[in-house]
């Protein structure tokens, strides 16, 4: 099906994860997409899914910006903790990736985008054909170790809140100081939750992925 502005919308879709693991997930393809982006959700232990409000901002305005979005559910498994679980995670994240690139011809340039739980996830990350990461409230905590803290020379863009609980824009500065291309923008007036700032987020979000397109990232 489709909505008012002409975008495909494929809802409850399945997603592969391999090892009889399969993810369920929704797609949003508008006309003449010229990239996609895979979206990564809160910790399924704390409540989070893929119906995430920030989640369901970036999967509404990106597609109406002529990005292609996939979100999805992580395994149940995330929800336990632990390398084992954050391993998962990953590769849950790359199972999407490759039905994102599979739906869209393979072609398009694709970038990974997450909120909290879900942002350090995506940056940890490194698959070749994503551009670059989204990262929405990241903790820097979860998920495994930044690609880009190991000299991946990819852009990514931050968006932290004023007052995040977890890790204030400060600490996000000083934890992407050594980055090849961070940029860190802050989201204010706004906590980790993000209530009310929703469509400020994707407002920024589909902003920088805009400029980065336009640039032939």
């Amino acid at each position: 099906m489709s909505d008012d502005s002409g975008v495909g919308v494929a809802a409850g879709l399945a997603v592969d994860a391999g090892g009889g693991v399969s993810l369920a997930a929704d797609l949003a393809v508008p006309p003449g997409a010229r990239a996609g982006a895979v979206l990564c959700h809160p910790h399924p232990a704390y409540g989070g899914d893929r119906h995430n409000p920030v989640v369901d901002a970036l999967f509404r305005s990106l597609p109406a910006a002529g990005v292609a979005a996939l979100r999805f559910d992580f395994r149940q498994a995330a929800g336990a903790g632990g390398p084992a679980a954050t391993a998962g995670a990953r590769a849950d994240v790359v199972a999407a990736l490759d039905r994102l690139a599979a739906e869209t011809g393979g072609d398009l340039p694709l970038w990974l985008a997450g909120y909290s739980f879900g942002a350090d996830v995506a940056l940890a990350v490194d698959d070749a054909r994503h551009r670059g990461w989204v990262a929405v409230a990241p903790t820097l905590a979860l998920g495994g170790p930044p690609a880009p803290g190991s000299g991946d020379p990819r852009p990514a863009l931050l968006l932290v809140p004023s007052h995040d609980q977890y890790s204030p824009p400060a600490a996000a500065r000083a934890g992407t100081a050594g980055w090849p291309d961070a940029t860190v923008v802050e989201v204010p007036g706004a906590g980790h939750f993000l209530a009310g700032a929703t469509a400020r987020v994707a407002d920024l979000a589909v902003a920088w992925l805009g400029d980065r397109l336009d640039a032939g990232h």
